[in-house]
């Protein structure tokens, strides 16, 4: 006979016995959600959580270790500004006519040192072997020296690259040359390999580190036809002017002061003269000057100095405020994506962490439901042995 009492007994232990183990599992990985017939949805939104998660998490230490390095960078930056000042300072008292050419002379030592320190720290500053100050162009583009830079990208969210994604921090070559202050004399060698005079246009005379043209008279203007070539060397390297091709030629009148004009803008136009400087008096007298000096073997040479180490110095702390202020702003970026991450985590919990207290009340009812269930069973199977009394004869 169908013993339909054990049957439905059977079908409660174990169904009981189920619950128990999905009880038992939960409790014992702490997770809701330890398949994906758990909960389909859950497991989905659960992934992509921890997706943004590990993401922030990885963003943080991108976040903290650019910081390191702009903190690498301006720390160097500081140690350069402090050699500057000392620069100034040696500067200002070569000044003084209270110095002998000997002491200009040991002072001028200490100068080129001093150089020599700032182009060693711009060389050998680096952030796990990155260079960071001599301007290599981290980005592969170098447009001039005094551009020269380095770009670093850090990626500070954990979202694909965008605008908003990343942190682009320039830092700029910091070398002498960069700020400045490269040159080691203030006046150019300037000679003449050859002037040609006519006198019914001008005369050029090439004399230590100027040029200067005489007009001959007052209505006179170089000819095509005439002698105008000028062919001079400045520190070496050899240039030819003339002065009806490259003056009048080009709109510039016929006085001293004219040529001059023109000549300065043929000297600015020459790409081998970066790193000059070129002024005309105004009578036809053009100096030519290193624009990067900061000789002091002059009084007036040691105030050009001052001039350009002041510059320099300017252009330093500019620098530096820029760098203080990705470090600051990184700080303000490290509190927003660890306040992010914990938010993200306490979201991803609540879908796929186990509630401790309603397992551990689900596994004692299920404990109680599989002592009943069994006990049942065992009456149910009881309960027929009634009929063997039938049988018995």
């Amino acid at each position: 006979a169908t013993n339909t009492g054990a049957l439905m007994a059977q079908a409660a232990a174990s169904s009981v016995n189920k619950e128990m183990e999905l009880s038992m599992e939960r409790l014992s990985t702490g997770k809701r959600i330890n398949s994906a017939a758990d909960d389909a949805a859950g497991v989905a939104i659960a992934s992509r959580l921890t997706s943004e998660i590990r993401g922030t998490n990885q963003a943080i230490r991108n976040a903290m270790d650019g910081q390191a390095l702009i903190d690498t960078a301006e720390g160097a930056h500081s140690e350069i500004e402090s050699i500057l000042q000392r620069m100034r300072e040696v500067a200002v008292q070569a000044a003084n006519d209270t110095n002998s050419t000997a002491d200009r002379t040991s002072m001028a030592t200490e100068m080129s040192q001093l150089k020599e320190e700032i182009n060693r720290i711009a060389a050998t500053t680096t952030w796990a072997g990155v260079s960071l100050l001599n301007g290599d162009g981290n980005d592969g583009v170098i447009s001039t020296t005094a551009d020269a830079t380095n770009t670093f990208n850090f990626q500070i969210s954990s979202n694909e690259t965008g605008s908003e994604d990343v942190l682009d921090v320039a830092i700029k070559a910091v070398d002498a040359t960069s700020l400045g202050i490269g040159g080691s004399s203030s006046a150019a060698t300037v000679a003449s390999t050859s002037v040609a005079q006519n006198s019914t246009t001008f005369n050029a005379t090439v004399s230590g580190g100027a040029v200067s043209f005489t007009a001959q008279a007052s209505d006179a203007a170089p000819s095509a036809s005439g002698q105008n070539n000028i062919v001079f060397t400045i520190d070496g390297t050899s240039f030819t002017f003339d002065a009806h091709t490259n003056g009048v030629a080009q709109g510039y009148g016929s006085t001293a002061d004219n040529i001059g004009d023109a000549f300065v803008q043929f000297l600015e136009d020459q790409s081998g003269l970066d790193g000059y400087a070129f002024s005309n008096n105004g009578s036809g007298v053009v100096s030519i000057t290193k624009a990067n000096a900061v000789a002091i073997d002059t009084t007036a040479n040691a105030n050009l100095a001052m001039t350009a180490i002041d510059s320099a110095i300017t252009e330093l702390n500019t620098q530096r405020a820029k760098l203080g202020s990705f470090s600051n702003r990184l700080d303000s970026t490290v509190s927003n994506l660890t306040n992010v991450s914990a938010n993200l985590q306490a979201g991803r919990g609540r879908i796929e962490d186990a509630d401790f207290a309603a397992e551990t009340t689900s596994l004692a009812k299920s404990q109680i439901l599989q002592q009943a269930s069994t006990a049942m069973l065992a009456q149910a199977n009881a309960s027929k042995q009634n009929v063997l009394s039938l049988l018995q004869g």
